[in-house]
């Protein structure tokens, strides 16, 4: 992939170079944001005079194991593709890596109070309409998790110092990215995901961003419409996924206009017809666009507002974190990305 030509996998960023010459407007006010958001502070705060908890999110580990030590915390989550081929075999091999980083017994120093697990769509073996020959041959071979917590569209309470108790939810469904050797997939822009995520849940584990969250806008995003409104409905404290390689990383979340005004207005620079992709357009055609331009003043308004009503105002920081774990460098096989850590 050349500086100016468009990326040759979905999967895969365009060059900075590109999208501010085909995106200047949006690369403008996406700039902006992003330094309100960082000016802004942290949008959650852990209870005074509580203990905080660490959450260690990681997924995409393709059935390798990183070179570098997982950081300690007390909560590990490991949001799915736990392995490539999605055989019981294979990811036993990694359900056996995760469970040496669990405290041998409660109290102990060392490894995580708590691990949980989702299935990603290479995770075959947890969807029986994708399971591998050998594992419908043998039905009866199980996984032994010890004391790992796995979570297919359930959920679990778990349970910290200072009374404090966590509610998590996991879910692996996925739009369709491939044949049927892919697990929980379904049609790219069927609705698989409103009302069905528990109201009160602190922490939710997808594998899928939602749509334009570390999620490679440029491309028109990979995450789906449906979980962003169901994330917004539920508003959790930590979604934590994967996926997306390339999307690797954290935000802060304010569940407010200038982040709803945000997602607008990534909708309108990036969700295009076929005829206005990229490769069928001028260089800094988007200058002219002035209904984009206006969008993104509004934007702009909101995320000052934002500002204002936290540092000024004394507004409460009602929000909470995305973080897109994966391991996987973006379309290499390479596990160069490190865990991302939150403190709850």
């Amino acid at each position: 992939m050349g500086l100016l030509s468009p990326p040759d996998s979905p999967f895969a960023p365009p060059s900075f170079l590109f999208t501010l010459i085909y995106h200047p407007v949006t690369s403008l006010f996406t700039f902006i944001h992003y330094l309100s958001l960082s000016l802004r502070g942290a949008p959650y705060k852990p209870p005074k005079n509580k203990i905080p908890i660490r959450v260690v999110c990681l997924s995409d580990s393709h059935s390798k194991i990183p070179a570098k030590a997982i950081p300690r915390g007390d909560v590990l989550i490991h949001a799915g593709d736990l392995t490539n081929n999605g055989t019981l075999r294979s990811i036993q091999q990694t359900i056996d890596w995760l469970k040496t980083m669990q405290k041998p017994w409660p109290g102990s120093a060392d490894g995580f109070r708590h691990i949980i697990v989702i299935a990603g769509n290479h995770d075959s073996y947890f969807d029986e309409r994708s399971r591998s020959a050998q594992d419908t041959r043998y039905p009866k071979r199980k996984l032994d998790w010890g004391r790992i917590h796995y979570l297919q569209h359930s959920s679990v309470s778990l349970s910290f110092p200072d009374d404090r108790v966590l509610k998590v939810y996991g879910a692996p469904q996925i739009p369709k990215v491939g044949g049927k050797e892919h697990a929980f997939q379904y049609p790219r822009g069927q609705d698989a995901w409103s009302n069905t995520v528990p109201d009160d849940v602190d922490i939710l584990i997808t594998h899928n961003p939602p749509k334009w969250h570390l999620d490679l806008a440029q491309n028109g995003g990979m995450g789906d419409e449906h979980e962003l409104r169901e994330v917004w409905r539920v508003k959790p404290t930590l979604h934590a996924f994967g996926h997306v390689h390339s999307g690797h990383g954290s935000e802060s979340v304010w569940w407010d206009d200038g982040q709803r005004l945000f997602e607008e207005f990534l909708a309108k620079a990036y969700n295009k017809p076929a005829e206005t992709l990229e490769s069928h357009r001028l260089p800094l055609t988007e200058l002219f666009d002035i209904p984009l331009w206006l969008l993104g003043f509004k934007c702009t308004a909101a995320d000052i507002r934002g500002l204002l009503w936290t540092y000024l105002w004394g507004g409460a920081r009602q929000g909470g974190f995305m973080v897109n774990g994966a391991l996987t460098y973006r379309t290499t096989e390479k596990l160069r990305n490190n865990p991302r850590v939150v403190v709850l």
